[in-house]
């Protein structure tokens, strides 16, 4: 009795491997029933797989190309869109500093309305302290502007008929009851006198004029500006509350407003000032302060 030939199929040719059918059952576990079956060769099998794998790429680039996902890849955008979308980002970005801005006003308000802010205090100390070295190094003076103005007031100190015209010309009041802590010095750049008062003191106008200006600077806080008759101009600088405005006519002693006592640190304190023909004048040489 003969033996069967059982051939070993790892010396079959490689085509013929490739190419032969294989068959797949699908046996159903509880009954073990065949339910189905499949026959495919390795050729077949990597066929089937390389066509799908192929039918999935030509369909995924039909979509990216003539759909709008195009304009994802770098080389498809569009320039207009570039310059839209950078449009965009901009106007965002203003949009929420606009709301930041507003919703910070509204802050503002709401604690003066309530009282916790008082009006004039949103300015920072660095804000402060900035405008402040910018005014002294707009008003700083040149050695020659120096020379020339203490020339010029040695000149004048002994030109006793232009001081007896002025003088008499016009009685100036003191602007307010309290003490001369500084005097006038135009060299050192102070055209005026500080006057220290007590808390709340009224500041009075020295003479009858026009309010010509109201302001407020970080230096000195509000001030009143009147001009005179006899081309004279008073200052008053450090208030805290102004009865006047532009343009209003004042009499000789009338409130302009109360000096600005809000710095537990300082004490408070009147900058004054009086100018004749665009010249700074000594407010001692008018005016008698007790």
């Amino acid at each position: 009795m003969h033996k069967p030939i059982i051939k070993n199929s790892n010396k079959l040719p490689l085509l013929k491997r490739i190419t032969t059918r294989y068959k797949v059952s699908i046996i159903n576990e509880s009954t073990l029933e065949e339910t189905g079956n499949l026959k495919l060769s390795a050729l077949g099998l990597f066929l089937s797989v390389f066509l799908l794998i192929g039918f999935t790429l030509i369909v995924f680039s039909l979509i990216v190309l003539y759909t709008p996902l195009r304009n994802l890849l770098p080389e498809h955008v569009d320039d207009n869109l570039r310059v839209q979308v950078v449009e965009d980002a901009i106007k965002v970005d203003s949009l929420t500093t606009v709301v930041q801005l507003q919703n910070d006003y509204i802050d503002v308000l709401k604690g003066i309305i309530s009282g916790d802010v008082k009006l004039d205090t949103t300015d920072t100390e660095t804000s402060k302290l900035i405008v402040t070295k910018r005014e002294e190094l707009l008003m700083e003076k040149s050695e020659a502007e120096k020379e020339f103005a203490v020339n010029f007031e040695e000149t004048e100190k002994y030109n006793i008929a232009n001081r007896t015209q002025s003088e008499n010309s016009i009685m100036f009041f003191r602007p307010a009851a309290g003490i001369i802590t500084q005097e006038f010095n135009p060299v050192s750049g102070n055209y005026g006198i500080e006057i220290t008062t007590s808390p709340d003191a009224s500041v009075s106008a020295a003479y009858k004029g026009l309010v010509f200006n109201v302001g407020y600077d970080f230096s000195h806080g509000y001030y009143v500006e009147i001009a005179h008759p006899n081309n004279f101009i008073s200052i008053y600088k450090g208030l805290e509350i102004i009865f006047v405005k532009s343009g209003m006519e004042v009499k000789t002693g009338q409130v302009l407003g109360t000096v600005y006592d809000t710095d537990p640190d300082t004490k408070p304190m009147v900058h004054f000032e009086l100018w004749n023909n665009t010249q700074p004048q000594n407010p001692m040489n008018y005016i008698v302060f007790e």
